[in-house]
């Protein structure tokens, strides 16, 4: 969706018009917000995953924090060009990659990464990781690669998510 790719979604408005269709940017963006809430649930419900498989293969968990700022429409008048007033605060979006390498260490092409996010904070993420590990049969891996920055928000997790796929550590 071009909503993805453009900056705003009064900017896809505008290159959807240049195409030919006449789609305003509320529209699209309720049309952004079914299409996430119909990806959730297909995700949650559905064996994608099931066709990938981690058996026999060099793993590496990432997670980290991000930035983004939320922008929110202020009341009162508008500025002197006609624009709304707004105010933005920093959010940290908590992301995560998993994907393979070979003996190398160089990414294996032939594993599609899983790539994910959420707002919803640490736990959420944590959450995600051991749903996907799960649906990717994680115990099967040859190796295993957990990297992350050395915030406590993270390690101080990745004890509970090996005890809860039931991964055995090797010193």
């Amino acid at each position: 969706m071009i909503a993805t790719i453009v900056a705003s979604f009064q900017e896809a408005s505008q290159v959807m018009q240049d195409r030919g269709v006449h789609i305003d940017a509320k529209r699209i963006c309720e049309l952004s917000r079914r299409y996430a809430r119909r990806a959730e649930f297909a995700k949650q419900n559905s064996s994608v995953l099931e066709a990938e498989s981690l058996a026999g293969r060099r793993v590496v968990i990432s997670t980290d924090g991000g930035r983004i700022r939320i922008r929110k429409k202020k009341r009162g008048p508008k500025t002197e060009k006609g624009r709304h007033r707004y105010s933005t605060k920093w959010r940290e979006p908590k992301l995560l990659i998993v994907y393979t390498v070979n003996a190398k260490g160089e990414k294996d092409a032939s594993f599609m990464p899983v790539i994910e996010g959420t707002m919803k904070g640490p736990d959420a993420v944590f959450g995600l990781i051991t749903f996907y590990l799960k649906q990717l049969a994680i115990t099967k891996a040859e190796k295993i690669l957990f990297v992350a920055d050395g915030a406590r928000w993270i390690w101080n997790r990745v004890p509970e998510l090996v005890k809860a796929l039931g991964i055995a550590i090797e010193l």
